[in-house]
C-alpha cells in the first residue's frame, strides 16, 4: 500500500481513519518543520508513537522519574546497566523490581496518546506509510483502538479551549480551599474500571451534585500548595488534558483555588567578557547622554502635565482589590476555624475582627455567598 502526501491535502485524522478501516500494519512517518514522528500499527490498531527527535524529558527514564515512580539513583543505576548490557531500560527496571509491567504499560500508552493527540492538530507537514509486519514487545505495548482514540480526541479538542482559559499556565500552583479537606468526604467517586482502556475516560455528568470523577479525586489529593500544574501532570499520570480538566472541575466545585504562579526562569547566553564590557559601556553611555538631553528639554512640560492616567488608576484599583481578596480569604479561613462555619456576609466578617486593613463598603467591591462548609467569593465588575 503506497500512501504518502501532504497533510494540507490529507489530514492526520483522515490517515488514521483510513489505516483503521483497512486494518493495515506498518509504519506511519509524519514530518513537520521541527520534528518527525513514527507511529506503529498492527491491523489498524495503534501500537506506539515516538518522536525521532526526542527531548530529554520525553525519554522513558525521565517520564518515570518525573512521575515519581523511580528515584534518580534508581534511574542512574539502570542507565549504567543499560550501557553495559545494551538491554532495554524498561526490561532492566522490571527485572530489578523497580517498576511493574503495568507501570511500564501505562506510561508507554500515555506517551503514545499524548504524541498522537498533538499530531492531530498539525496543519502542515508531510507523511508516508510503509506497510509491513511489526515486531514489538506485547508485554509492554497494549494495542490502542484507533476509532475509540479518534472519538476521545475529538471530545478533547472541543473541551480544550475552555479548559485552557481556566488553567492558563502550567506554572500555576493550587491550594485547597478552607474546609475542603473535610468536605471532600461528602463527595463520592463512582466505581470505575482501572484498566488502561480508561486512560482517557469520558465520564458522563451525574444528576447527583456530590459526584466527582476518579481523576478529580486523585488530583485533589496531590494538591498541596507547592507543586505546579506541570508537576501534577507528571505525577498523576493522567496526561495534560485529563489533569487540567480535573483541576478546572475542582475549581468549579470550590475545592481548590490558584495560590500563585511561578515565574519562568530566564536563561541567558554568556558572551565574551571583554567584548561584553566594552559594548555595555558604549551603549550605557549613549543612553545616559540621550536621557539627560531629553530631560533638560522636557522637564518643564513633564512637571506641569504630571497626572495619573485613567488607565493607571484602573490598574491601581485592580491591584488593591487583589490584595483585599487575599486578605478576605485569609480572614474567612480564620473565622471558619474559630466558629465552624462561614459568616453570613462580609460585614459580619469585618465586625469579627479577623478582617483588617480594608476599605469601607467592602460588599460593593466583592460578591460573597456562604454555602455551608464552603463559599464563593468574586470581585465585582
Amino acid at each position: 500500500m503506497a500512501l504518502q502526501g501532504d497533510i494540507k491535502d490529507f489530514s492526520v485524522v483522515d490517515i488514521l481513519q483510513l489505516l483503521y478501516q483497512q486494518q493495515k500494519s506498518g509504519v506511519l512517518n509524519i514530518f513537520s518543520k521541527d520534528n518527525a514522528i513514527e507511529v506503529l500499527f498492527e491491523s489498524g490498531m495503534i501500537i506506539s508513537a515516538n518522536s525521532k527527535k526526542k527531548q530529554v524529558d520525553e525519554f522513558l527514564g525521565e517520564i518515570l522519574l518525573k512521575a515519581k515512580i523511580i528515584s534518580k539513583f534508581q534511574l542512574d543505576q539502570a542507565l549504567k546497566i543499560q550501557k553495559e548490557t545494551l538491554k532495554k531500560l524498561g526490561d532492566i527496571l522490571i527485572e530489578s523490581g523497580t517498576i511493574t509491567i503495568n507501570d511500564l504499560k501505562h506510561v508507554l500508552k500515555l506517551q503514545t496518546h499524548e504524541t498522537v493527540f498533538k499530531l492531530m492538530n498539525m496543519k502542515s507537514g508531510s507523511y508516508n506509510f510503509h506497510q509491513r509486519l511489526i515486531n514489538y514487545d506485547k508485554r509492554a505495548f497494549e494495542l490502542i483502538n484507533t476509532e475509540h482514540f479518534l472519538m476521545d480526541s475529538l471530545r478533547m479538542t472541543d473541551e480544550w479551549p475552555e479548559i485552557k482559559e481556566i488553567i492558563y499556565s502550567y506554572n500555576l500552583v493550587f491550594e485547597t480551599m478552607p474546609g475542603a479537606n473535610e468536605e471532600i468526604s461528602f463527595w463520592s467517586v463512582p466505581d470505575s474500571d482501572d484498566s488502561d482502556d480508561n486512560l482517557f475516560s469520558n465520564d458522563k455528568p451525574s444528576d447527583d451534585k456530590m459526584i466527582m470523577s476518579h481523576e478529580e479525586r486523585k488530583v485533589f489529593d496531590l494538591v498541596d500548595g507547592t507543586i505546579t500544574v506541570r508537576d501534577l501532570i507528571n505525577i498523576s499520570r493522567f496526561g495534560e488534558f485529563e489533569t487540567t480538566k480535573a483541576l478546572a472541575g475542582l475549581m468549579s466545585k470550590t475545592l481548590i483555588d490558584i495560590a500563585f504562579e511561578i515565574d519562568e526562569e530566564k536563561v541567558t547566553t554568556p558572551v565574551e567578557k571583554t567584548t561584553a564590557n566594552f559594548s555595555f559601556y558604549v551603549v550605557f553611555g549613549g543612553i545616559t547622554l540621550t536621557l539627560l538631553l531629553m530631560l533638560a528639554v522636557s522637564y518643564p512640560r513633564i512637571v506641569s502635565n504630571f497626572t495619573i492616567s485613567k488607565y493607571n488608576k484602573v490598574d491601581f484599583e485592580n491591584s488593591q482589590r487583589s490584595v483585599e481578596l487575599m486578605n478576605i480569604k485569609s480572614a474567612l479561613y480564620s473565622f471558619y476555624l474559630m466558629y465552624g462555619h462561614y459568616p453570613d456576609d462580609l460585614d459580619e466578617l469585618k465586625r469579627s475582627g479577623f478582617l483588617k486593613n480594608t476599605r469601607n463598603n467592602i460588599y460593593h467591591r466583592f460578591e460573597y455567598t456562604p454555602l455551608n462548609k464552603k463559599y464563593t467569593l468574586h470581585i465585582r465588575d
